[in-house]
């Protein structure tokens, strides 16, 4: 790329381009699009209109028809291979094929195996799939692929799930060639395997630094480098890669041979994705290295910013979707932000504190979008345990050649050294709100557009500006929404469970909170970002009706992360693996548990909630029967909120009832619950069903949803609505509903 050419320009074209490919449906719009953009471009830089015949070529034309091309052809290819899995039916058991990339994970009750892509009943699928197998799988050997029957599901990314009941619907077949680079990973990694019962934590850090296999990693490791800032550290990256070729190049030109170690960085860049896998930063480094090699060949030196944009397009070319991927925007902002943001400040003596500065600001906006989470100071304690990790990749490499006990006690001492360090930093991180979309996309696009317009401190002050206006936005809609003006009844959209959450003004109440069986981080990844980006920080009580999963799952995230005055549960029937990981939250937090009898009231300001406890122990479904049931009032309007009551409960309950104006549809509207007595009892103006899209249970049952039409109850769910928000302005009720696209 010629040096009078902006670097980044062809990049923004190119980008643009991908993501407006699929709005472009005739000519007229096209020639309309490149025109802005030739309007916008030769305005910007009036240097640039001396040039028109070949910026116009190179920065403008070709990469805006490619990537209306490539864009284009991946949207119309995900539409055909969404009809046809629609298709085949979500009812119907599917035969599914997919090439096996990782190994299982265990999680509570299920173990996971994730693939990118796969084939149902012979349709090709180009997107993910997380298999979910509720017994022990055989272990992977060297086998190819997987095959599996089950009812395959979509789920809200784009990519799909399928869960296994039984060891007779699932199967290894084929073998790997003896000279593809994934098979000597997985040699590897099945020679380590052995040691794994001994010393699970040092094997399975093994696995990750030096053959990119994070399944192994126990969450509370995973928990300790996110909150440190230096999670990228802890699976083989573009790091590992770009450092491991400087490390061949620099023995190969220390010895005279500067031509092979030219060589061997391409050879290099070509073998370590396929050996680890083509996620962004393997990638991303794999390209550039390759880039970098073939230049020195061909004795056209280049710079590495320029690399860093053909890399970026190139991944692009390779992978369109990658351009809406977590992966990809952290890779990209990372290594941006220290090649157009570190390197013009890097003069100054504070040089490493400058790049550490330049990647906190460009990582953050992503951050707190995608994840909710923040890490100040992630770089610097980066910097600090770079060292540490280094030599603990080349104690698990000399591991897997020569089986020394001593390396794993090594790897056990560095590894806690890791930890300390990240435990150290860990209090300046957390989870927090995010950013709103439309300006994370402006941001994105003035410091993408700055690279290739300015040049200097112009250039860079620009970029950082732009990237600070995410955090702040984010900040400034965590303040508007902390406040309700009215008292306000929530049903949060968590799938197939229930998380509930009455407020008035500052003030707060969340009752269960969610969860799934599959998901060991449902509070951080889905419970945690409703309750934020709602504003909500602090929770006077937190209520558990009953530990089944669906509803406690995700408040061990809650009790630990926000500030939660208290927790209140019944001890009738508190017992199994969820109660228990409720009690080790709250031991951890020190927050304050009450046993609740029944009668208990909490009053928030304008909103009144009190606590009812049936005294019966039932025979049938004694845990949902058993469950709490909430009553609230404010503005002269109540709810009555029944967890997963049946309908044996339900006559019990209904002698204490009084008419409500919304009604909490019990146990996600199955067939065994909502009897024609309570809704007599209770006669509600308003119904809301807390149920997940296309669950495995049939819930809303049809009969429920016919039985409230006949009496003419308006029916909200948050399958089809999203969010419910019922607010109690005086004597009326509004309601309004949010769908949450980020989950």
């Amino acid at each position: 790329m010629r040096d009078d050419i902006p670097a980044a320009l062809p990049l923004i074209v190119f980008a643009a381009a991908l993501a407006v490919a699929p709005l472009v449906v005739n000519p007229v719009s096209l020639l309309t699009g490149l025109g802005a953009i030739a309007i916008l471009t030769f305005t910007a830089d009036a240097r640039l209109a001396k040039k028109l015949p070949s910026v116009l070529c190179i920065s403008l034309v070709i990469p805006a028809l490619a990537g209306i091309g490539i864009g284009v052809r991946h949207h119309e290819r995900q539409l055909e291979e969404r009809r046809a899995v629609a298709a085949l039916g979500s009812e119907r058991f599917l035969d599914v094929v997919a090439p096996i990339d990782g190994d299982w994970s265990h999680r509570p009750h299920v173990h996971v195996l994730r693939v990118s892509r796969f084939t149902a009943n012979g349709v090709t699928v180009h997107a993910p799939l997380a298999i979910y197998a509720r017994f022990d799988p055989a272990a992977i050997e060297m086998e190819e692929v997987i095959r599996a029957e089950g009812h395959l599901k979509p789920d809200r990314r784009g990519g799909y799930t399928m869960s296994i009941k039984s060891p007779r619907l699932l199967r290894y077949e084929g073998r790997l060639s003896p000279w593809a680079p994934r098979a000597w990973n997985r040699a590897v990694a099945i020679r380590l395997r052995h040691h794994a019962a001994a010393r699970p934590n040092e094997i399975a850090m093994i696995e990750a630094l030096l053959l990119g296999r994070g399944e192994r990693l126990a969450e509370q490791t995973k928990e300790d480098f996110k909150r440190g800032g230096t999670y990228h550290l802890l699976v083989f990256s573009g790091l590992q890669i770009s450092v491991a070729a400087g490390v061949i190049a620099m023995l190969l030109r220390w010895i005279g041979a500067a031509r092979a170690a030219d060589w061997s960085l391409l050879a290099f860049s070509i073998t370590a994705p396929a050996f680890i896998g083509g996620e962004a930063s393997v990638s991303r480094a794999s390209i550039a290295i390759a880039l970098y090699a073939v230049s020195r060949i061909a004795r056209r030196p280049t710079t590495f910013e320029n690399l860093w944009c053909i890399a970026a397009m190139a991944r692009l070319a390779l992978a369109p979707g990658d351009l809406f991927e977590p992966a990809f925007h952290l890779t990209y902002a990372g290594a941006g932000a220290l090649l157009f943001i570190g390197r013009p400040l890097a003069a100054s003596p504070l040089r490493f504190a400058a790049y550490a500065v330049a990647a906190e600001v460009a990582i953050a906006p992503f951050t707190l979008y995608h994840f909710h989470q923040y890490a100040l100071g992630g770089s610097l304690t980066t910097i600090a345990m770079t060292p540490v990790v280094f030599v603990m990749l080349i104690a698990g490499g000399v591991f897997s050649l020569v089986e020394l006990p001593l390396l794993l006690d090594l790897i056990a001492f560095l590894n806690w050294i890791c930890t300390a360090m990240n435990r150290a930093a860990s209090p300046a991180s957390g989870y927090f709100a995010a950013p709103s979309a439309l300006s994370v996309v402006v941001a994105a696009c003035c410091a993408v557009a700055a690279l290739g317009f300015l040049r200097g401190r112009a250039r860079t002050a620009i970029v950082v500006l732009a990237l600070l206006v995410p955090p702040i936005t984010a900040i400034m809609n965590f303040h508007r929404r902390s406040s309700v003006a009215h008292p306000m009844f929530i049903a949060l959209d968590v799938g197939q469970g229930d998380a509930l959450l009455l407020r008035s003004g500052r003030r707060a109440i969340l009752i269960d909170g969610g969860g799934r069986h599959d998901d060991a981080r449902f509070g951080e990844s889905v419970l945690l970002p409703l309750l934020l980006d709602r504003g909500v920080r602090k929770l006077d009580a937190v209520i558990l009706t009953h530990a089944h999963p669906d509803h406690c799952g995700g408040l061990q995230a809650a009790v630990r992360h926000l500030d939660v005055r208290e927790v209140w549960i019944s001890p009738r029937r508190f017992r199994g693996e969820c109660a228990q990981i409720v009690l080790d939250a709250v031991r951890t937090s020190a927050t304050p548990l009450r046993l609740l009898r029944g009668g208990e009231a909490i009053s928030l300001g304008d909103l009144t909630a009190t606590v009812t406890i049936l005294p019966s122990r039932f025979r049938r479904a004694p845990e949902n029967n058993s469950s709490v049931i909430v009553t609230a009032r404010a503005a002269g309007r109540s709810l009555l909120l029944t967890g997963d009551i049946e309908r044996d409960a339900e006559r019990e309950l209904a002698p204490l009832l009084a008419q409500a104006d919304v009604l909490k549809i019990p146990h996600h509207g199955s067939r065994t619950s909502t009897s024609p007595r309570l809704l007599e009892v209770v006669n509600p103006r308003i119904a809301v069903l807390s149920c997940g899209r296309n669950n495995f249970f049939g819930h809303p049952h049809p009969d429920v949803v016919a039985e409230l039409g006949r009496r003419r109850i308006r029916l909200w769910r948050t399958d089809l609505n999203g969010t419910i928000e019922i607010s109690f302005p005086g004597p009326r009720l509004e309601v309004r509903t949010e769908i949450d696209y980020s989950r």
